[in-house]
Formats: structure tokens, sequence, C-alpha cells
């Protein structure tokens, strides 16, 4: 199994580094693929006074620490704008491309032009049909560069996501990877439903993800979800983290 592991925003690089070495010490003896993920800057906030993380100057200097610090770790972060693509080539692993960005057509050439593998998550009102055909704006660009697609849920009503596992086989058909975003797909209406996520239900998916025939798992952790900037309702804490792999 693949698996791409982190919080949802670099809310310090005190916090990245932390998170990443803990992830580090529980993943570098397993033969498991795995990428350390973590985004600079959240631009998708509901509101202007939302948090959006440290930016990319100090998070580029994050990166480098990390990697000096977790010989042989991989990265993956968001990317939003085109140039960050060539910015970023020497420290990141897996450009991955945001569910709201999913269709920005010169994004998706720009990383698939510097990475060798470009991760979509799937937006949230997108059918399959719709989903597939986009990947040729990767393999035209580069036929070299791995396409993946990771499923975050789709949209029922105003409320809340579902998750559709009928469609695992055929986007397999098409994409080098399909990843199973665990945690944001629990995403739901803190106005209908309290919170905004679901931990426990996040933690079943984890375990489902292999056996419904996804290649790798997509799960957000924090050691202190409520002081998250950033989707701490859906993460799963970081101490269940080491226990929830073994299984």
């Amino acid at each position: 199994m693949i698996y791409i592991l982190g919080p949802c925003a670099m809310d310090s690089v005190e916090l990245y580094l932390e998170v990443g070495k803990k992830l580090y010490t529980l993943m570098k003896n397993r033969k498991d693929e795995w990428y350390y993920k973590a985004s600079f800057s959240k631009e998708n906030r509901t509101s202007i006074h939302g948090k959006k993380g440290v930016g990319l100057e100090k998070a580029i200097e994050a990166f480098k620490q990390i990697k000096e610090e977790c010989p042989g770790i991989k990265l993956t972060t968001d990317f939003h704008d085109p140039k960050q693509a060539e910015e970023l080539v020497d420290l990141i692993d897996v450009a991955q491309i945001p569910a709201f960005l999913g269709r920005q057509t010169e994004l998706v050439v720009e990383c698939a032009k510097c990475y060798e593998i470009v991760n979509i998550k799937k937006m949230q009102h997108l059918g399959p049909d719709n989903v597939i055909k986009s990947i040729d704006k990767i393999k035209n660009t580069n036929s070299n560069t791995q396409a993946w697609i990771t499923e975050r849920g789709t949209s029922l009503g105003y409320d809340h996501l579902i998750v559709d596992f009928t469609i695992v086989d055929e986007l397999k058909r098409h994409y080098d990877k399909v990843i199973f975003d665990v945690t944001h797909s629990t995403q739901r209406s803190r106005k209908i439903h309290i919170v905004q996520g679901d931990p426990a239900l996040a933690k079943r998916y984890f375990r489902i993800a292999e056996a419904m025939n996804y290649d790798g798992v997509f799960a957000e952790t924090h050691p202190r979800p409520s002081e998250s900037a950033s989707d701490g309702d859906c993460m799963i804490p970081l101490q269940q983290m080491g226990g929830l792999l073994n299984e």
C-alpha cells in the first residue's frame, strides 16, 4: 500500500517537524511506500479570517530541514500556482493538486512537466467520466509522469460527502494509482451535524481501503486535532496512527 500521511496545514514549522519525525519513526521500517504531506498554504478557506499556514518561504526551509533530519523521507504538498512547480522541484517528490484546482489546466500541465508523480484530488462534484478525461493533461504533457487520482468523496446535497466504491476499478483502468482520502471523505456541514468530520468513520475507511481495491490511503493526522488550522474535525489523532497502521 501507498500511504500519504500528515497534517492538513503546516500550522507551524515546529508542528511540521514534530509530526514528520513521529511518522518517520512509525514508517521507516515498513515496506510500504509513503509520503509526508502538509499544505504550506490553504487557499480554499471559507472565511478571509481562516488560518492558511506558514506560507511558501517558511515551508521551503521546513522541507529542507525535515529531509536533513529524516534521511530518505519523501514529501508531497499542495500546489496552487504553476510557478510553484519549478520552485519546489528539488524538495517535493509528489505534486498534489487540490480538489478545487483539479481542472486548472496550466497548473496540472506545469506539474506534469516537473514531477514524476502528479496526484490530483478528485473534485467533490465530478463524476468518473470527467475525472477520466482529465488524465490527458498529465499524459499528453509527459507520458512518463505517473497520474494518481485521490478519492475524497462526492457531494450529497449541501451537508455531507459520500464515497462511491463502485468507481474504483474504472478509475484504475486509466490512472496509475487510485488513492482513498479517508479523512476528507468524512466532511459534512457543521450547521447540521455539529462537527465537520468523523474520525471514527475515517478509521473504518482506513481499514477497508485495501479490501476495496484502492492502491493507497491518504489520511490526515495531528497530535492535537482541535488545535489544527484546518480540518481538525476530520483528522485521526497522531497517537492512534501506529495502532491503526499495525491493524
